[in-house]
């Protein structure tokens, strides 16, 4: 009688692809989060000067930063004076100007200036400014537009001079 030759089972392959599977997937959930949910939550963000020494309702600078980690691209922006009101209570019709500017491309985490001007320089005192700032851009990877509406108001002391700018 002859004994059997003992087979030893064959060792399965999964074990020693484990751990490469496993990082597999977490750098593709990490890749998700980044590419497609971060765009979707996170958008982009105006700052206007809070503190100025000699400020100028004629003329606004703004920050527009992204806090994506992800590039905005073909941005642009409109600027228009919603309301102008000088010292006398009377309103401003000839500053109403729309100024129109644009960046090709905003890196992520990063900020760029932007600028708004009225048709004329107001040098009067007055009781109130208003900017409305609209911006289009597309978010990586995304290809459609999307667009945001911000309203940028004067911080006007007693004497009719700006001392600041408040996004509202």
């Amino acid at each position: 009688m002859t004994q059997p030759k003992s087979v030893s089972p064959k060792p399965p392959t999964w074990p020693r692809f484990r751990g490469f599977f496993r990082l597999l997937l977490i750098l593709t959930v990490l890749a998700v989060i980044v590419l497609v949910i971060f765009p979707i939550i996170f958008e982009l963000r105006i700052e206007a000067p809070t503190a100025l020494l000699f400020g100028s309702p004629s003329t606004l600078a703004f920050q527009t930063s992204n806090p994506n980690l992800t590039p905005l691209t073909d941005v642009a922006y409109t600027c228009e004076v919603s309301k102008l009101t000088l010292g006398n209570g009377s309103e401003d019709e000839k500053a109403k100007a729309i100024i129109r500017g644009s960046i090709r491309k905003i890196q992520g985490r990063r900020a760029v200036a932007g600028r708004c001007e009225t048709g004329e320089v107001v040098t009067s005192p007055i009781k109130a400014a208003e900017y409305k700032v609209t911006m289009t851009y597309r978010t990586y990877p995304w290809r459609h537009q999307r667009t945001g509406v911000y309203r940028i108001s004067a911080q006007v002391n007693g004497n009719g001079v700006v001392t600041g700018w408040k996004v509202n």
